[in-house]
């Protein structure tokens, strides 16, 4: 979710800084989770979804099993890794020396032999053990470990390498993605695992990611979450409010409204100054000229509009709209907190409708990165055949705007507040308790 994280897909989401919501159950809140007893719960994290030979190993020595210790497959050296590979459906590790282990209909579970190892998924360290499946044709990684020990590899990628003074900030952080983890574990009902390592939940690196202050933060907000009506809530998050957060139905418009996701102003008070002004996205400019400009639209205008109205949800398999030329790109309303709830785009193509994020995932660049947020005005300059021929947004922030703001948190840190203080101003109404 800074970048940071992140952010996830549209219409979902971390980070930069952000988060997808995750899909609603029958009967039930997906934004909370039920105040019954809880530890340091296992959290299941993907590493990989569609592998084809992962390679796995151990800092020390340590063992393969077929389902949860059942069988010995084989063991493993200090320093040595395996490829796991998918034959006939089943699972076989092949060794260093080129020998292959009998097949088995797995999981295989992975786990450290002797004290102090860390097991190895493509050359990068992890703590807890590994659980290896067959896909329909691929092979499924996750990462089965403490949520104390998963969070001490997300909050350094989620938040940066922070300095002295900025504790604060961390110690939010580490709170925010804490209550976000077990919301997240709630949902996953029968899924193999609970929350991807990348954007589209929260970024994971596992124990090389770990840095010395985000460690301590995480030690000293032990199982503290959000709560709202005594309840953890989802704490979406990104990485630069531009001024004000924003309320969850103005960016995610397929959303219903929460109470504890409102806009909140992140103005300095008594000055006109923002606590997220040191973000170097805090305001920006983003030029389309106009090939780049019909590129992109005709990519991925049909993934998230059904013509003039926006469609009910993306569509990544919509097929290229040919939007011919490009009459006019003009913002068509703005939201509480100022951002954009719709941008209308007239073709001769047809006429088209964006609506909150989806706009960042229709102007991308042409490597693909999306729109740095929807707090923008926009420009048109037109040719003399009455087409677009340059558009040019001028924002501020970076990310979907919902939650904490991860710049803002840090001037918050820098002015003295603690965490929780900074976690109650971002989520209104919320309490900052004991997952137990």
């Amino acid at each position: 979710m800074h970048r940071a994280a992140a952010i996830a897909l549209a219409g979902a989401v971390a980070c930069a800084s952000a988060l997808s919501r995750g899909g609603d159950q029958p009967g039930s809140d997906p934004d909370a989770v039920s105040a019954a007893d809880r530890s340091d719960q296992p959290v299941r994290v993907a590493l990989a979804t569609a592998a084809r030979s992962p390679k796995i190993g151990g800092t020390g020595s340590w063992a393969v099993y077929n389902r949860n210790s059942a069988n010995l497959v084989t063991r493993g050296t200090a320093g040595s890794t395996m490829r796991v590979e998918r034959r006939d459906g089943q699972l076989v590790a092949i060794k260093e020396d080129g020998s292959v282990t009998s097949r088995f209909t797995g999981p295989l579970i992975v786990r450290a032999a002797t004290p102090g190892t860390f097991l190895t998924h493509e050359g990068k360290r992890y703590r807890g053990e590994f659980v290896i499946t067959p896909s329909a044709d691929a092979i499924l990684v996750v990462n089965r470990l403490g949520v104390e020990s998963y969070l001490r590899g997300v909050v350094p990628l989620e938040i940066g390498n922070r300095i002295a003074g900025e504790e604060a900030a961390v110690e939010a952080q580490a709170v925010a993605a804490r209550s976000y983890s077990y919301i997240k574990m709630a949902e996953a009902g029968s899924r193999a695992f609970d929350m991807y390592s990348s954007v589209q939940d929260q970024v994971y690196g596992g124990a090389d990611a770990e840095k010395p202050m985000a460690d301590a933060a995480v030690a000293t907000t032990a199982n503290m979450v959000l709560r709202y009506g005594g309840r953890i809530v989802n704490t979406p998050y990104s990485s630069t409010c531009g001024g004000s957060t924003a309320a969850v139905q103005e960016v995610w418009w397929r959303e219903s409204p929460k109470p504890h996701l409102q806009p909140v102003s992140d103005r300095v008070p008594g000055s006109d100054k923002f606590y997220c002004d040191a973000s170097p996205r805090f305001r920006w400019t983003s030029t389309f000229e106009k090939s780049e400009l019909k590129q992109t639209l005709e990519k991925y205008l049909g993934q998230y509009t059904r013509g003039a109205e926006p469609s009910v949800a993306p569509n990544p398999t919509a097929p290229r709209v040919s939007v011919g030329t490009v009459r006019s790109a003009r913002v068509d309303g703005r939201t509480a907190s100022d951002r954009v709830s719709t941008l209308s785009v007239q073709t001769s193509g047809g006429n088209y409708a964006l609506r909150g994020n989806d706009i960042r995932f229709v102007l991308r660049t042409p490597t693909g990165t999306i729109l740095n947020s929807t707090y923008f005005t926009a420009e048109t300059t037109i040719d003399g055949s009455g087409e677009v021929s340059r558009l040019t947004l001028r924002g501020g922030g970076y990310g979907h705007g919902i939650g904490m703001c991860q710049w803002g948190a840090i001037g918050r840190a820098r002015a003295g507040q603690d965490y929780r203080t900074i976690l109650t101003t971002y989520y209104p109404g919320t309490t900052v308790g004991s997952v137990n």
